[in-house]
């Protein structure tokens, strides 16, 4: 029962009891009323003074990850080098929806969605720096229609429907990998957190918190940024590691660390995820280990071996890194 219809019942309820009150006072006394109250205040609305359950906004019922695939593809590096690993992502994904996205179809695909927040729209409209608005999009399409993402640089290893344990489907509405666990170790060239998430591959129902979550953040980021460059947004020429901060796994990290603390009512840390070896639920999102979509790197206890065969991996990344050249033409 929806929110609305529970408290058109209590209305009903509260006008039943006055009525009772009037007619059978006697018999009833206020009772009955005081019933209705007790109904409202504690079970909608949970005990005085419990402050989580009042101060949480309404979170509508999240469907299942829809059986879509989506790439991004803007043209800036020839298609033919992909072609091999794209392939794999149609052929082990039967019956799954297949789209990959042009910079024409960005620009279509967020005036179809994003025509009635403005905040979001114009500056993805003004970006012309390909990858933030690759970044961007992919939140984005995942926020509107949801599905699986994934970089055009990635084979997957094994079906999406085998990515989430048997025992876990009906609970999860999004699924997020580990590309970076310092475990105890000196902080390895390059990362900026002791856990960083990887946003080459990600998936989530529509509406996931997380999306919703990341899109503003990572908006607010190129608005910020852009100030502080005294330019444009039309006009932004960031470094690769203001790339990193500013729409890429950095943000999409802490992005995902306070949606695991909100979805459980927890403070999540690194602490939480450093080590993992197996699959794991927080709330409904289920984080994967390092080996899930980040295999074949020299740190993290990923595994290197590729002759060890598929095991626990679901996406290969293939490191072609093709955002840091020719993105700024």
């Amino acid at each position: 029962m929806g929110s609305r219809s529970f408290m058109n019942c209590i209305r009903q309820s509260l006008v039943s009891t006055t009525s009772i009150i009037r007619w059978r006072l006697a018999r009833f006394g206020s009772g009955a009323f005081l019933f209705a109250l007790y109904v409202y205040f504690f079970i909608y609305n949970g005990p005085v003074g419990s402050g989580p359950r009042a101060q949480q906004p309404f979170q509508p019922q999240l469907d299942e990850i829809p059986p879509r695939i989506w790439q991004i593809f803007f043209g800036y590096t020839p298609i033919d080098e992909f072609a091999p690993a794209l392939q794999t992502w149609i052929s082990k994904n039967q019956d799954y929806s297949y789209t990959l996205m042009s910079n024409k179809g960005a620009d279509d695909f967020a005036r179809k969605h994003y025509a009635n927040r403005p905040d979001i729209l114009e500056p993805f409209l003004q970006l012309k720096v390909h990858v933030l608005r690759s970044d961007l999009l992919r939140y984005m399409i995942l926020e509107s229609e949801g599905g699986i993402y994934s970089d055009l640089d990635t084979v997957v290893e094994k079906s999406v429907r085998d990515w989430i344990p048997q025992e876990m489907r009906s609970k999860v509405h999004a699924i997020v990998g580990v590309e970076y666990d310092q475990l105890d170790r000196e902080p390895y060239y390059g990362m900026n957190e002791r856990i960083q998430f990887c946003q080459w591959t990600m998936a989530a129902s529509r509406g996931h918190p997380i999306m919703r979550k990341i899109v503003k953040k990572v908006v607010a980021s190129i608005n910020e940024t852009a100030e502080r460059q005294n330019t444009r947004i039309a006009d932004l020429k960031p470094s690769d590691e203001e790339v990193i901060q500013v729409s890429g796994p950095v943000i999409w990290t802490h992005a995902v660390m306070e949606a695991l603390s909100e979805g459980t009512r927890t403070e999540i840390s690194y602490l939480n995820i450093t080590g993992m070896t197996e699959p794991r639920l927080f709330g409904d999102v289920l984080v994967l280990p390092i080996d899930g979509f980040g295999a074949g790197q020299p740190h993290s206890n990923s595994t290197r071996d590729e002759n060890q065969g598929p095991g626990n991996f679901f996406v290969r990344h293939q490191w072609k890194g093709s955002w840091k050249h020719g993105w700024n033409n």
